[in-house]
């Protein structure tokens, strides 16, 4: 019997996911990273991370790859970013990869007891069936100026970045659709903090998983 409760953790681009995912940690839950796994599946220092680098620059055309042989991420996301179909496809080349890396660090989290946290940055309705399940699915919310704000000054994008960037996460009431949990984040840090600790007792008083 595995005992440990997984949790996914979602929500639209800037809406401070990764924040409430570090005060979880702060409260003892063990955290799988997405994005980390993301990073990791193209790391240039392997092989299969060499070869889906090499996918990924002839898919965008070349001039994609930094000069240490990883991606560009800034190149990448104006790239994608500015073009639905070439999304979906780079989407499409990477998520195996992904899948596989997450699977098995979510494998690992859960062979111990206590609050495992995925951190995925896109979890909806329209997400493709995943080779795990949640106990629980939390989405972190705020408004839609918030965001854009919050990606104009905190990330330094333009309005049209910062518009390209939040169209592309899809709609919030996607991400509802399939929550237990909302956590809006329009307020304070403080009041994220908060709503955050709250969560946390909710979690620490669930029930292991059968």
């Amino acid at each position: 019997m595995t005992v440990a409760t997984l949790v996914g953790l979602t929500g639209g681009i800037a809406a401070g996911k990764s924040t409430v995912a570090r005060a979880l940690a702060g409260h003892g839950a063990r955290i799988v990273d997405g994005d980390a796994a993301a990073r990791a599946v193209v790391d240039p220092t392997t092989a299969d991370g060499a070869a889906l680098l090499a996918g990924i620059d002839a898919l965008l055309g070349g001039g994609v790859l930094a000069p240490d042989g990883g991606l560009d991420r800034a190149a990448v996301g104006a790239r994608v970013f500015a073009d639905a179909e070439l999304r979906r496809r780079y989407d499409a080349l990477l998520r195996p990869a992904i899948l596989d890396e997450v699977a098995a660090r979510i494998a690992e989290a859960v062979a111990s007891p206590g609050v495992v946290v995925h951190e995925i940055p896109l979890l909806s309705r329209r997400t493709a069936p995943l080779p795990w399940t949640y106990d629980l699915v939390v989405t972190v919310e705020a408004a839609e100026d918030v965001r854009l704000r919050r990606l104009r000054e905190d990330r330094g994008h333009d309005h049209a970045e910062a518009e390209q960037r939040l169209r592309a996460q899809g709609e919030e009431a996607d991400r509802v659709a399939v929550a237990d949990v909302v956590l809006r984040t329009d307020g304070t840090l403080d009041d994220t903090l908060a709503a955050a600790a709250a969560l946390w007792e909710q979690l620490s008083a669930a029930r292991p998983r059968r």
